[in-house]
């Protein structure tokens, strides 16, 4: 809620002359900027400390975070909260996928994919909640839609705090008292080892791809749309497809991961997105263009809910976090440079070859992923 659909509006409501139009970018994107700084740092502090004190922390960024905006006077200052706000996500959803991982070793497909697709539909929520209070207070009290947001997130420490009281978790077992005096030689040791590991490597590269892929599309596929002329009713229902098709197939395809393998789930995956994502731009009827989002979706679907658990099986159960933050910090990178490099290609190739390109990482990415074996 608090990137959608408020920020840009927000954003262009603390600008005080056009020239800082160029900067509405930098303010969206300051928040994915800690997934790349830290991710892999919050998942190895929790190999090492334990998982708790890690979703202690980013729960009470999460809570913080929102009452800093009533302060945001400019865009300067807003830029500065985003990049704050940021590290609630950076830190918690790799290590919440370690914990989830750890605490069904044999279901994690399935486990890890439901966790996910529960976010997508807070994700799903959250814009239509914030519209309503934007719609409610006439677009003129932004700061109403952050204090929704600090309400939302106020629940979730709280949650943290005593949901977890009573209970000793699995990883808590795991990490004994002695882990406290590790070195920082011994800290960036467990990263090495789990960087040097070409199989974890490789799934994070397929992991970045897809979610090139998924960067490129959600936001060309709208402007593609709208060059045909489709209805705006058609153009809207393009965010809404693609997170369907996440939320109802994730759980599913991982819960079929967990019997069948990851590898054949992820490969198949990575097989339909690229083979639908060539057929978009030669497409100009919305129905055949309604079921090709479907084809990407489910393929995308496939690919994302079997790499964490993936991940996790090729790792040690002490340096879950560790692969899972390197997982996230090589997916941040991807989604982000996906929409920029397609920017130059649509220039020089229109939409045709910037599809045509989102095939090829697809495709490539089966080879790739083919080659490396487990190591």
């Amino acid at each position: 809620m608090s990137k959608s659909p408020i920020l840009p509006l927000f954003a262009e409501s603390l600008m005080v002359s056009e020239t800082e139009m160029q900067f509405i970018g930098y303010v969206i994107a300051a928040s994915t900027i800690p997934g790349i700084l830290v991710s892999v740092i919050a998942g190895r502090l929790s190999d090492v400390y334990g998982r708790k004190k890690l979703i202690l922390i980013s729960t009470i960024i999460f809570a913080s975070a929102p009452l800093f905006y009533l302060f945001a006077i400019n865009i300067w200052i807003l830029m500065v909260i985003r990049f704050y706000h940021g590290f609630s996500t950076a830190i918690f959803v790799p290590v919440a996928t370690a914990a989830i991982a750890e605490t069904y070793p044999e279901k994690k497909g399935k486990y890890i994919s439901s966790f996910s697709s529960i976010t997508l539909v807070g994700r799903f929520i959250a814009p239509l909640t914030g519209g309503v209070i934007l719609y409610i207070t006439s677009y003129y009290y932004y700061y109403g839609v952050y204090l929704g947001c600090a309400c939302s997130a106020t629940i979730a420490l709280i949650l943290a705090l005593y949901l977890y009281r009573s209970r000793h978790q699995h990883s808590e077992e795991l990490h004994g008292s002695d882990t406290r005096s590790i070195t920082i030689k011994e800290f960036g040791k467990g990263i090495k080892e789990v960087l040097s590991h070409k199989g974890i490597l490789t799934t994070s590269i397929v992991q970045a791809s897809q979610y090139f892929a998924y960067g490129i599309v959600e936001a060309y596929v709208i402007l593609y749309a709208n060059s045909l002329h489709f209805d705006a009713w058609i153009i809207g229902l393009i965010p809404a497809i693609l997170t369907l098709m996440l939320v109802g197939f994730k759980p599913l395809m991982g819960s079929i991961s967990d019997k069948v393998g990851r590898r054949i789930i992820i490969n198949t995956g990575l097989l339909i997105g690229g083979t639908v994502s060539i057929l978009i731009p030669f497409t100009t009827n919305y129905i055949c263009f309604i079921l090709i989002l479907c084809g990407f979706g489910i393929g995308m679907a496939m690919v994302i809910s079997s790499t964490a658990a993936y991940v996790s099986d090729l790792s040690k159960v002490k340096d879950y976090g560790t692969s899972i933050g390197i997982l996230s910090t090589i997916m941040d990178i991807g989604q982000t440079i996906g929409p920029i490099i397609s920017g130059y290609v649509l220039v020089a190739f229109s939409f045709g070859g910037v599809f045509i390109m989102v095939s090829f990482v697809l495709l490539a990415s089966i080879l790739i992923f083919s080659l490396v074996r487990d190591m």
